[in-house]
């Protein structure tokens, strides 16, 4: 374990790669802190619930699986596996982005949805 723990800190302060939230648990119990602070707000939309959040999102516009997808850059069957959060198979950075911004044209805070 200690091995595996040097690896996530190394790339945790290289920023390589995500946290999600589950990790960020299991590591913040070791580390023996509040997991919030391995977090960044990317990977605190992916914590649980991020599929309820991208459907009122893709609600709030009124759109179809299909035509929100089209509008994020994405297939239908990539938005339905995010929404029903299948295997915690999160947006990427891109794709989370362009929610922030289509969420933020209707007021609608990412975070809290």
């Amino acid at each position: 374990m200690l091995g595996n723990s040097n690896w996530f800190i190394n790339n945790f302060e290289k920023r390589f790669n995500p946290i999600y939230y589950e990790d960020a648990v299991k590591f913040a119990e070791i580390l023996e802190i509040n997991p919030e602070e391995l977090l960044d707000e990317y990977t605190r939309f992916c914590r649980p619930g991020y599929g309820k959040r991208i459907c009122s999102i893709r609600k709030a516009y009124g759109l179809s699986q299909v035509k929100f997808a089209e509008l994020v850059g994405t297939s239908r069957s990539t938005v339905s596996i995010w929404e029903v959060e299948i295997n915690n198979h999160h947006p990427n950075r891109e794709k989370y982005e362009r929610m922030k911004e289509l969420a933020g044209q209707k007021g609608i805070d990412i975070n809290d949805t």
